[in-house]
């Protein structure tokens, strides 16, 4: 048997709604995705649950922002441990637009890590929010 394989695989398990929306509600960076002119692209940001959304913090010159001014993105987290083999991962798919910081109050609480202006508010407006987790054998 090589290093790769496992004596038992693990246990695939999908995650309800509500289970999605509390593992986004916890964390504070995902990977935001679109389709540029050469193809798809994955980008970590900091981000902030409200409702069915995510909320971004940008600079209005970042090429992200030009691409979120108003397309079909999704956002994405994860979590995993290669000694157990087990994690979980989280997916929302939606429309992204230019919001106002004033109509959300969440944002306050959006802090981004990198240094810089980042005075643009994208809001990911969810269509699908779905989720797996993978058990230890």
């Amino acid at each position: 048997m090589s290093t790769n394989e496992r004596w038992f695989p693990g246990h695939l398990k999908e995650l309800s709604e509500a289970e999605c929306l509390e593992q986004l509600g916890e964390h504070h960076v995902g990977r935001v995705a679109y389709c540029d002119q050469d193809g798809p692209v994955v980008i970590p940001v900091n981000y902030v649950v409200e409702g069915r959304s995510v909320l971004l913090r940008l600079s209005p010159h970042a090429t992200l922002a030009s691409h979120l001014r108003s397309a079909d993105a999704s956002f994405q987290i994860d979590e995993f441990d290669d000694y157990t083999q087990s994690g979980w991962s989280v997916l929302l798919r939606g429309h992204a637009t230019y919001v106002d910081v004033a109509d959300h109050p969440a944002a306050a609480d959006l802090i981004p890590w990198a240094e810089g202006q980042r005075s643009l508010l994208v809001r990911i407006a969810a269509r699908e929010i779905t989720g797996r987790r993978l058990l230890p054998a």
